[in-house]
């Protein structure tokens, strides 16, 4: 606890503090869109089989940002992070996911963005039910007995301007829906090279990019909303997503296709720009997830707490990022502890627990849900499988080290290559340091309670798959040999 212990007593300053503001003060409203498991699998960062013209539309009238990171590869531990711009793993919530009498509570002198946007004069609200989409979902992994948010209506919110809005969309979150109107020929999808080039792998993906297709018909149903109720003129709109693409190998790993994602930022021309904002370019730094709780609170004329982790990375003396630290932990039923640190040029992991193969690594219900899984290991047991797309079925190296720049599907693990020792040492130092520097508390011995819960999880019910309507056992049970059978047709 040494980094919030050493902030609190600025913390509760803070928090008691009433900030002063003119009831004639111009303020921007600012919304957040946030979509589900998507990559910056977008027109406009070059994929050419989706069709995304509202996402590329918002990015061509605003900024694109190439190099942005989550905090962690899954839903809860990364919008954790979001919630307060500070890591999951700082705050000590960082398993996905706790039940409710084992979740921490959110550390005294930190508050969520909401509860600071709302001391700015905000209303806030995290929308329920508008054009199609808007889930309300948190997911935060610690609870507070504070109020969050003043409202789950659209419309309420819009009557109490300036606002801070959020509309969360599950489209790219399996299962996929496939239902835009904008449909993908799989025969033209190139999946990554780690990934076989089956029919079902293609398939799968074709119905990712069809949902991806599909987040997009609903941004443009927003944007004609913020417009509809003459509210366009004078907000901020940011597209992001939680994580990278639910996908064996992206979700719950640290690779960048678990943690990079989307960031399109829009001003509307009524609104004073920060010094680093381009209309119509990309930028290219690095930038963690926390940084857009830190950008969100200065866009609305707020100073930063200082016990925020995140940094501004759109004004006048920004300064940049020389890495980005990423962190998983316990993901259901699967015991795993890994960090990793980014640099433009290079990645470097350290698996602190080795739960197996990343296949091995993969939980009871995706296991149920993914096809990739079964693709997997019936070619690997009929050794139709090339080298790169072997290595999903053997054990974790303790560290990882890829080229970034040679090597963007980090495919060759270059520990152990002289060539690149000083590299691996500079790295492994950069992560040790932030490891105590952010106070990291995913080292502390966890407590029986916790062991038994995160053991069982995958074999009792869960929140996940209770919304089934079985069991948990048996409804994993039969999705897992539904789906085996139907990959396992293509060998028969």
């Amino acid at each position: 606890m040494r980094y919030l212990v050493k902030l609190s007593v600025f913390g509760l300053l803070l928090t008691s503090t009433t900030f002063l503001y003119s009831e004639k003060e111009d303020r921007p409203n600012i919304l957040w869109i946030i979509a589900e498991d998507m990559s910056q699998d977008l027109g406009c960062y070059g994929n050419e089989l989706v069709h995304t013209p509202n996402i590329d539309g918002l990015a061509s009238r605003g900024m694109r940002f190439k190099n942005v990171f989550t905090t962690g590869p899954a839903c809860s531990p990364s919008r954790t992070a979001l919630a307060t711009g500070v890591y999951q793993t700082t705050l000590g919530a960082y398993h996905m996911r706790y039940s409710e009498d084992l979740m921490p509570h959110l550390p005294e002198g930190i508050l969520t963005l909401p509860e600071m946007m709302r001391d700015r004069g905000y209303s806030t609200g995290n929308i329920r039910g508008i054009c199609g989409t808007g889930t309300g979902k948190d997911d935060w992994l610690f609870k507070t007995s504070r109020k969050i948010w003043d409202t789950q209506s659209w419309e309420e919110l819009v009557q109490n301007q300036p606002f801070f809005g959020m509309i969360n969309m599950s489209h790219s979150h399996r299962p996929f829906a496939r239902d835009s109107k904008a449909k993908v020929d799989e025969e033209k999808v190139n999946v990554p090279p780690y990934y076989p080039n089956h029919p079902v792998a293609r398939n799968d993906w074709a119905g990712y990019l069809e949902d991806v297709n599909r987040a997009d018909e609903l941004v443009g149903e927003i944007l004609d909303k913020l417009e509809e109720d003459k509210v366009a003129g004078n907000t901020i709109v940011v597209f992001l997503s939680d994580h990278g693409r639910p996908m064996i190998r992206a979700k719950n790993w640290l690779y960048d296709s678990g943690t990079q994602i989307p960031l399109v930022i829009y001003y509307p021309d009524s609104v004073e720009k920060p010094a680093g904002f381009v209309v119509g370019a990309e930028n290219t730094d690095l930038i963690s997830a926390v940084d857009l709780v830190a950008e969100t609170l200065l866009a609305a004329g707020r100073e930063l707490p200082g016990w925020m982790q995140g940094q501004s990375f759109l004004r006048g003396n920004s300064k940049p990022r020389e890495a980005v630290y990423t962190a998983v932990d316990r993901i259901g039923n699967i015991d795993t502890r890994s960090r990793a640190v980014r640099t433009q040029e290079f990645k470097y992991i350290r698996n602190y627990k080795i739960p197996g193969s990343i296949n091995e690594s993969t939980t009871a219900y995706r296991r149920a849900m993914h096809p990739m899984y079964h693709l997997l290991e019936i070619m690997g047991e009929k050794r139709l499988l090339t080298p790169i797309q072997s290595q999903n079925l053997k054990t974790m190296a303790p560290e990882e080290l890829y080229d970034i720049e040679n090597d963007p599907f980090e495919t060759v693990n270059l520990v152990g290559n002289e060539e690149y020792q000083g590299v691996l040492e500079e790295l492994r130092q950069s992560l040790a340091d932030w490891i105590e520097s952010s106070d990291d508390r995913g080292f502390e011995e966890e407590s029986l309670a916790i062991t038994e819960y995160f053991s069982n999880y995958g074999r009792t019910t869960t929140k996940d798959l209770k919304k089934y309507g079985a069991t948990t056992t048996d409804k994993l049970l039969d999705d897992y040999e539904r789906m085996r059978k139907y990959v396992g047709s293509y060998f028969e």
